[in-house]
């Protein structure tokens, strides 16, 4: 009784026991052929926690529904009172007249809009539904839908829903020029979090370096540009080795590489520009690092002595576009080049613009 329950505890003591019957055997009830998995133990696990709520019957209904999975999710957020109502919006900003703008006595909830709004009423009137369904009182928009679909057979509730679904979403494009959400045409009252997405000028005397690399099977390239402070090219280098290793690894051969460069040009103020977010931290990075890329890195830092001032920042990749195309370019033509102002013309427009921005 302690395990089963009273009920079904009294209901296995009334089995007969057959003395010439079959053998006892064990059933998983919850799988149709009676066997047990863990994805039917999970299942049962989670309806035992969640419960089937009092709705079961449409949401069962809902999924089984011929249509749209967009329609069936519309379904979903219409039950659970997760649409775009003024009342909803007024919740979040107090400021907003919470009242239907079409009626304008009623606030305007989601049974509203469905039902007690007289332009909805018409609607229904019009479409021939059950005066009960119409002229009932209900608290929650989810009840009179819930009826709906009781009364209602699949083909016509799919109508419904799906019609429902339209109103709906005209309703949402109508609120989106009443409160200028991502209209383009009309400053937004949610303003966006503008990121700035392009490459950035070093400061006064500064050289920056940006540097990439990229891999093509066995073999790994390399890309770096320097730029001065007002965005002209003072040089570059572009190559290809036969190594296969980590992203990581790769970036910090490809600043060596940078250094050596900016070393045999005399440059004394530099920032080296990456789009390697672990490998910035790395450099950046005060605490003493024991690992094989932390010594690795301690080694190349110490060939930055010459130089006066040096810097490691990050930047996004969109922003690391010619050092990332000099890469390509070398896998391409399969070959180690410098060059100093004469760059290659197929990152001229890259350089233009980043020096134009």
């Amino acid at each position: 009784m302690e395990i089963y329950g009273e009920h079904l505890g009294d209901q296995i003591c009334k089995i007969p026991i057959l003395h010439n019957g079959l053998d006892d055997y064990r059933i998983w009830f919850h799988n149709p052929l009676g066997l047990y998995s863990t994805n039917s133990a999970y299942s049962w696990l989670s309806l035992k926690h969640v419960g089937f709520g009092p709705h079961q019957f449409l949401w069962r209904l809902t999924w089984k529904l011929q249509t749209l999975p967009k329609i069936k999710i519309f379904c979903w957020h219409l039950g659970h009172d997760i649409l775009p109502t003024y009342k909803k919006i007024f919740g979040i900003r107090r400021d907003i007249n919470s009242t239907c703008p079409r009626y304008g006595i009623e606030k305007e909830t989601l049974l509203h809009v469905m039902k007690n709004c007289p332009k909805a009423w018409a609607v229904l009137v019009y479409g021939g539904f059950n005066n009960n369904l119409i002229e009932g009182s209900y608290y929650r928009c989810v009840d009179w839908i819930e009826d709906m679909a009781r009364t209602l057979d699949k083909k016509a509730f799919s109508d419904f829903i799906t019609e429902e679904a339209k109103v709906t979403w005209e309703r949402a494009a109508t609120l989106s020029q009443d409160f200028r959400i991502f209209n383009l045409f009309e400053k937004p009252m949610l303003p966006k979090l503008v990121v700035e997405k392009v490459w950035k000028k070093p400061g006064q005397g500064v050289v920056k370096i940006n540097f990439n690399t990229t891999a093509n099977g066995r073999k790994m390239s390399f890309g770096l540009v320097a730029r001065d402070h007002d965005g002209f090219v003072l040089g570059g280098r572009a190559g290809v080795m036969d190594k296969n290793v980590q992203a990581e690894w790769a970036e910090l051969h490809a600043l060596e590489e940078s250094i050596s460069f900016a070393w045999t040009k005399n440059w004394l103020k530099l920032e080296f520009e990456s789009d390697c977010v672990s490998l910035v931290n790395w450099l950046n990075r005060t605490k003493a690092d024991f690992s094989t890329m932390g010594h690795r890195i301690q080694e190349i830092l110490k060939l930055l002595d010459p130089f006066s001032n040096v810097s490691f920042v990050w930047a996004l990749r969109c922003c690391n576009k010619a050092a990332d195309y000099l890469c390509n370019w070398a896998i391409v033509n399969n070959c180690t080049k410098d060059f100093n102002m004469d760059y290659p013309l197929e990152i001229h427009d890259i350089i233009l613009r980043d020096a134009i921005n």
